[in-house]
């Protein structure tokens, strides 16, 4: 598939195969986000992946007690009876982080996610962005990411939740007509 067909056709997973994906795919993804634009080429970030159930587990119950009813009531809802998952029962949940002290690391990991989303929908994996454990949640997490390799001084400006799709993705929504021409 070529650069656009990907980019036209990634979707968001949020229903994985319990099957962990290879270490030769999630290198695939982790050396795709490693390309990805930075400022001023520094490449602060840092990329945790997590495939230890007992601590997504306990993630899982940490951020259940932090997030608002909405967010638990929409996640409930497409996890069904799996029961409550921020990262929606992925084998795989790769936290990006950075140094705050950076103007640009929240903008450098979005490239790298990005780049993530689309070489993972490349080799035939699924990928979601998942936010609940950055934004004002990062501090109330410290213990587990530092637990998890995060190093103290970052920030989590992001993560990925990785695996084997186990249901086609849901049709794509229009797109907004956003676009204006000054010329």
């Amino acid at each position: 598939m070529d650069a656009i067909e990907c980019i036209m056709t990634r979707r968001s997973c949020r229903s994985f195969k319990p099957d962990m994906p290879t270490d030769e795919e999630i290198n695939v993804v982790l050396e795709a986000a490693r390309y990805a634009p930075s400022g001023m080429s520094r490449q602060t970030w840092h990329f945790v992946v997590v495939r230890n159930v007992g601590w997504l587990d306990r993630m899982n119950e940490r951020v259940f007690s932090i997030v608002n009813a909405q967010s638990k009531e929409s996640n409930l809802d497409r996890n069904g009876s799996k029961g409550y998952s921020c990262n929606y029962h992925s084998p795989v949940f790769i936290i990006v982080s950075a140094d705050p002290q950076y103007g640009t690391s929240e903008d450098d990991c979005a490239c790298a996610l990005e780049n993530m989303f689309l070489a993972a929908h490349a080799i035939g994996l699924g990928a979601c962005w998942i936010n609940q454990l950055g934004k004002g949640n990062c501090e109330l997490l410290r213990d587990l990411l530092t637990e998890a390799g995060v190093p103290e001084t970052d920030k989590v400006y992001g993560c990925c939740a990785l695996g084997y799709p186990s249901a086609p993705p849901s049709p794509r929504k229009p797109r907004s007509d956003s676009v204006i021409y000054f010329d």
